[in-house]
């Protein structure tokens, strides 16, 4: 779903479900191996908002260059419906440098109906 530097397309969220999104991050052609390599992705109402929502990310197949990351039902219930959020996700190679290497605009949170 990701090459470095790429735009994603909009990211459809429902307040209140899980979101897994799975990232495989390639040179363009090939897999990057993701030994040693983290991630973080967040959700802001604008890009310099002090809050954010985060993700969970972790790499799940180092050698394929696979990274999930999962916004959990609790983190999505605090989004606002009908609104969009800014989002990114940066990787951090065992050098410590930083790349962002998908961003975009949420579409509008989708207004969950069903709740306990």
């Amino acid at each position: 779903m990701a090459v470095p530097g790429k735009l994603c397309p909009e990211l459809s969220i429902v307040r209140g479900d899980t979101t897994i999104l799975t990232f495989t991050i390639t040179d363009g052609t090939n897999p990057i191996n993701l030994t040693g390599y983290t991630f973080a992705m967040q959700l802001r109402t604008t890009p310099d908002a002090v809050g954010s929502v985060a993700f969970t990310c972790a790499v799940t197949d180092a050698a394929g260059g696979i990274m999930t990351a999962t916004l959990s039902s609790t983190n999505s219930a605090t989004l606002t419906a009908d609104i969009s959020y800014y989002y990114d996700v940066q990787m951090t190679d065992p050098s410590s440098n930083k790349t962002t290497i998908v961003s975009g605009i949420t579409q509008p949170i989708i207004a969950d109906v069903t709740r306990p």
